[in-house]
């Protein structure tokens, strides 16, 4: 399901940035409309226009990772050129901003809620807590949060600032938190809600094991896009209608990222 919202295309200038991790950036943008308007799982299209011709020439999504009055917070991993011009940003920067786009986690009336993040995909459970308490009252929710490694873990002590909340902290290496994959300990005895973020093969474990034991679950999909608004189609997935079994094919920047996990046609 989308909100009804306006969207923005505004350029911000950049209020804090700061290194949390390995090749690892938490950008805060001075963005009031779009602060205004986002939600966890939506996203945002970060660019720079016509200035400075050269990566990245397309814009880049970039889930909202946290509103803190005026600002929204991006979670940036310098993956290539583009993401390490990005990540490069100083505060007094401007970059180009376009969203909130996409559609968002729904929680109904879950209470017991188990979030699993692999990688920046830890982005909209930042901003999920504080905002699942604001938006539909008292909530629990537990934060799976994995990585390859110790230096790769954002900051512990800013995910307990901007989420209010601590993460349950995996690494394949045992480095820092529990050993292990993040998928490892996902246990959905009494949980009303599955929420997943992060890489593919992640999701579909995450997906398998929601259904089996028949509990509502919902995934944020990555997908490359140029657009973010259904221009370019660039983004399109395999999708079923979970009541007619008919097949098709839906936008992730448009129809998602969330679907629920019965949608998808892994």
């Amino acid at each position: 399901m989308k909100r009804e919202h306006r969207i923005v295309r505004a350029w911000c200038e950049v209020e804090t940035a700061a290194p949390v991790a390995e090749r690892t950036y938490w950008l805060e943008f001075a963005a009031a409309e779009i602060a205004a308007q986002a939600a966890p799982g939506q996203f945002v299209m970060v660019g720079f226009g016509g200035r400075g011709w050269g990566s990245p020439f397309l814009p880049r999504p970039n889930s909202v990772a946290a509103v803190r009055g005026e600002r929204i917070g991006l979670l940036i991993r310098a993956y290539g050129e583009g993401s390490r011009r990005l990540a490069s940003l100083n505060p007094g920067d401007s970059a180009l901003l376009l969203g909130p786009l996409g559609t968002h986690y729904q929680l109904g009336t879950a209470r017991r809620i188990l979030c699993v993040a692999g990688g920046v995909g830890l982005a909209p459970f930042l901003f999920l807590p504080r905002w699942a308490k604001k938006a539909t009252g008292e909530v629990e929710i537990r934060l799976l949060y994995g990585e390859r490694d110790a230096q790769a873990v954002f900051e512990p002590s800013k995910i307990r600032e901007v989420c209010g909340q601590e993460a349950e902290i995996w690494t394949e290496d045992g480095s820092l938190g529990k050993r292990g994959r993040v998928t490892d300990g996902v246990d959905l005895n009494g949980v009303d809600l599955v929420l997943a973020c992060g890489p593919t093969p992640m999701l579909k474990l995450v997906r398998e094991r929601a259904l089996g034991a028949r509990v509502p679950c919902q995934l944020a999909v990555e997908a490359h896009m140029a657009c973010g608004v259904g221009t370019c189609i660039g983004c399109a997935i395999e999708t079923v209608d979970p009541h007619t079994g008919e097949k098709g094919y839906e936008l992730v920047c448009v129809n998602g990222p969330v679907f629920a996990a019965e949608r998808l046609r892994w």
